[in-house]
C-alpha cells in the first residue's frame, strides 16, 4: 500500500547546542539552502529536527509500516519553510503558525504555495491513503475543500477534528483528537495524532493493498494494548 503522511513541524527541535537558531523573520526572507550556506552548517534532516511527541510517534509508525512492506512518504508543513520532505536538511529555527495571525498564516501559505504543492503530491503519487496529521492553524494553511475536491475518490484521506469534511467528500474521514480521546488512549492531545498513526500501523496487515475511510478510522481508534476496538460509530 502507498501511504502519504503530511505531518507538521514541532516546537520541540533536536539539534547540536552549538548550532545557531534562525528566528521567524529570517525564515521569511531566505530559503533553507541559502540559510545553511550563510550559517556554514550542514543542517538537520526534518525528520530528525522535529522532536515533538506527535513526530516521534509517527516516526515509529512509519518504521512499523515499512517493516510490513508498505511504501510510506512523509512531508512536513513547516511554518518556516513550507512543505518539506522528511529528508530535507534545515537549520534550527523558531517559527510556528500557532503564534501567527490569520493574515500572517495566509501570507505564508500563499508564498509557500502549500495547497498547490500538497495537491501535486497527491495527484502524482498514486497513494492509497493520505493522512493530514495537522493542528487547526496548520489546516488553515491549505484550502481543504479545494484539495479534497481534486482528490480521487479511491484515495482515502484521514483528517483530524474536521468532522464537516467527511459529510461533503466520500473519500474523507475525520477522527476526533481532543482531550476526551486523549484520556481514552493515555495520550496528551499534542501526541494523540501520532498515537493514532501507531495504532494504524499495528492494525494494518502487511497484505492489505487498499483501505476504506471507515477502515482507516477504525484502525486509528484501535488500542493495541487493550486488544479491542473503539466503536467506529463514535468518531463522527
Amino acid at each position: 500500500m502507498r501511504i502519504l503522511i503530511i505531518d507538521q513541524c514541532s516546537g520541540t527541535k533536536s539539534h547540536p547546542e552549538d548550532y545557531p537558531v534562525v528566528n521567524q523573520e529570517e525564515t521569511k526572507s531566505e530559503d533553507p539552502e541559502s540559510l545553511l550556506e550563510s550559517l556554514g552548517i550542514e543542517g538537520i534532516r526534518a525528520k530528525d529536527l522535529y522532536d515533538g511527541k506527535q513526530q516521534r510517534r509517527i516516526t515509529e509508525a512509519i518504521h512499523a509500516l515499512t517493516t510490513k512492506g508498505h511504501n510510506v512518504e512523509r512531508f512536513f508543513v513547516s511554518a518556516g519553510f513550507g512543505l518539506v520532505n522528511e529528508d530535507q536538511r534545515l537549520p534550527p529555527y523558531e517559527a510556528t503558525f500557532n503564534s501567527m495571525s490569520q493574515a500572517e498564516i495566509a501570507e505564508r501559505a500563499e508564498r509557500f504555495q502549500l495547497t498547490q504543492r500538497v495537491r501535486e503530491l497527491i495527484d502524482t503519487g498514486g497513494f492509497d491513503v493520505v493522512f493530514l496529521a495537522l493542528g487547526a492553524k496548520y489546516y488553515d494553511t491549505i484550502d481543504l475543500n479545494g484539495l479534497l475536491s481534486s482528490t480521487p475518490v479511491d484515495t482515502t484521506v484521514v483528517l483530524f477534528n474536521q468532522e464537516g469534511m467527511e459529510e461533503r467528500y466520500e473519500q474523507a474521514v475525520s477522527v476526533p483528537a481532543r482531550t476526551e480521546e486523549g484520556k481514552r488512549f493515555g495520550s496528551t492531545v499534542v501526541g494523540l495524532k501520532g498515537t493514532y498513526l501507531k495504532n494504524f500501523s499495528v492494525a494494518l496487515c502487511d497484505s492489505k493493498d487498499s483501505i476504506t475511510p471507515d477502515e482507516a478510522a477504525e484502525y486509528c481508534l484501535t488500542d493495541p494494548s487493550a486488544n479491542s476496538q473503539s466503536d467506529i460509530n463514535n468518531f463522527s
